[in-house]
């Protein structure tokens, strides 16, 4: 599939939200904006050009506009037409990767209590794909609703509104996508792995819980996080432990039990394989309070 892919922050920022119903005989106007402009298709058919590349934007589809590109429309709509129209800014000089996607790996990222920068993320919104309707309508009827009164405040929550639309649409792209199965049972190899970090790791119960074989679901899991479930299991522990190490007087001993290690050295031998600290000087480091 086809998507623009945003690096943020910079949040993309909504400019405005309109309806529109088009009759039979209409054709839309020649143009080039200076913002995306995202158009949902909810009833009847549009007919849209953008730089030489014709769309036919049929009922439960969207089609993203690029900045800076001539677009028009090539045929007159035989039917009403219903379209949701959005515009809508990605405040940065980088330039929007336009990228084939088919799958979205969630890569765990190295982090800790006493972060002060926010964390690279990304959003992907579909260039030109079907979606449900069903799930977008209630934001479209609230976001519309907001812009007729809008306010300072209500601006805010209009903005929050719109990043809870792109939200929709991303999870709608990998429920669709041919990846779709391993994907949620990447994600569900994840949450079970996460549930039991203090129980010793089982194949034989991990197959059996889930109802598939192990490999496959280690597979699912490797394009899913990038990881092995081993190393996925470690990275949760380790994160564990940051945080006990952190938030808590406990003896590195517990700590390491209720992570899931009994062995103490190799509790230590792990968390300095992944952090270049022992847990001693990692609770140096980032306890959050001392004790007299």
């Amino acid at each position: 599939m086809l998507v623009i892919e945003l690096q943020v922050p910079p949040f993309p920022l909504l400019a405005t939200i309109g309806q529109t119903l088009w009759q039979p005989g209409v054709v839309h106007a020649r143009r080039r904006f200076e913002v995306f402009d995202m158009i949902f298709c909810s009833k009847g058919t549009l007919y849209m050009e953008e730089e030489n590349v014709k769309y036919e934007l049929q009922e439960g589809m969207v089609l993203v506009l690029e900045p800076g590109k001539m677009h028009h429309g090539y045929r007159l709509t035989e039917v009403e037409t219903e379209v949701y129209w959005i515009h809508f800014q990605y405040p940065t000089s980088s330039k929007p990767l336009l990228v084939e996607k088919n799958n979205w790996p969630q890569i765990l990222q190295q982090r800790t209590d006493q972060d002060t920068e926010p964390h690279p993320a990304a959003i992907d919104i579909p260039k030109f794909a079907t979606i449900d309707l069903r799930t977008l309508m209630p934001l479209f009827a609230e976001m519309l609703e907001l812009h007729q009164v809008l306010t300072q405040y209500r601006s805010f929550e209009l903005q929050m509104l719109f990043g809870k639309l792109l939200l929709q649409l991303q999870q709608g792209m990998k429920r669709s996508s041919p990846q779709a199965r391993s994907y949620y049972l990447g994600e569900q190899v994840a949450t079970y792995l996460a549930g039991r970090l203090e129980l010793p790791f089982d194949s034989g119960q991990l197959e059996h819980d889930l109802h598939y074989h192990f490999d496959y679901l280690a597979r699912c899991l490797k394009q899913y996080s990038g990881m092995s479930p081993l190393q996925y299991r470690h990275h949760l522990q380790i994160e564990r432990a940051k945080r006990l190490l952190a938030h808590s007087e406990l003896p590195l001993i517990q700590i390491g039990e209720q992570c899931g290690f009994p062995d103490n050295n190799y509790f230590m031998r792990m968390f300095k394989r992944q952090t270049s600290l022992t847990p001693g000087e990692y609770r140096k480091q980032y306890q959050l309070f001392r004790l007299d």
